[in-house]
């Protein structure tokens, strides 16, 4: 369970100097979810690279948009981690089937299910290294221009508060319905962000 954001994001926080902000960070995103299980074959988005960016845009700043900015750069950052998760899962099932049928031994299975766990903490390690190393170097290049920097917030809230109000959404819709649920949270979080300025 330490991939879940309110373990990850303190830890992060503590790393970092500052476990309050990671624990504000790891609580929202523990909060946005936990409809969602990582069990079975369901796909999910990626909450401990999530709580750990998140937490890691967080720390430098302070404040409630700040934190809201952040929150929703670590959703950004969990959604394209659940397209990693869904490669990987691909090449675990890959390892598993080189094996002929009849030949799998208890030593080769080990073997496997190790390599397939070591692909998944690199998998999670790079996409963790970049989501922090990408979010200051956005923020500096943004400083200079600072109306195109609220816009760059606005966006990222608008489109991180759409995604999670749409999957909310969607746990009841199916098929054709995912993109109404989609536009169901890009309302929805219309009507946020105009409460929040």
């Amino acid at each position: 369970m330490i991939s879940r954001p309110i373990v990850a994001g303190p830890a992060a926080g503590l790393l970092l100097g500052d476990p309050e902000a990671g624990f504000w960070a790891g609580a929202l995103l523990e909060v946005l979810s936990l409809h969602q299980l990582p069990v079975g074959a369901s796909r999910y988005w990626d909450t401990g690279p999530a709580a750990v960016a998140a937490t890691a845009a967080f720390v430098p700043g302070g404040g409630s948009v700040a934190l809201l900015v952040a929150v929703g750069f670590g959703v950004i950052v969990g959604w394209l981690g659940s397209w990693s998760v869904h490669a990987t899962r691909y090449l675990s099932a890959r390892l598993v089937a080189l094996e002929a049928p009849g030949t799998v031994t208890p030593a080769s299975l080990t073997a496997r299910h190790l390599a397939a766990m070591a692909s998944d903490l690199l998998r999670a390690a790079a996409l963790t290294f970049l989501a922090v190393w990408a979010f200051p170097r956005l923020a500096a290049g943004l400083a200079d221009v600072p109306r195109l920097g609220d816009a760059v917030a606005a966006i990222i809230l608008l489109v991180s508060a759409s995604l999670m109000l749409g999957v909310d959404v969607r746990t009841i819709a199916w098929g054709g319905r995912v993109w109404a649920a989609f536009g169901a949270g890009a309302a929805l979080s219309a009507i946020l962000a105009l409460c929040l300025r």
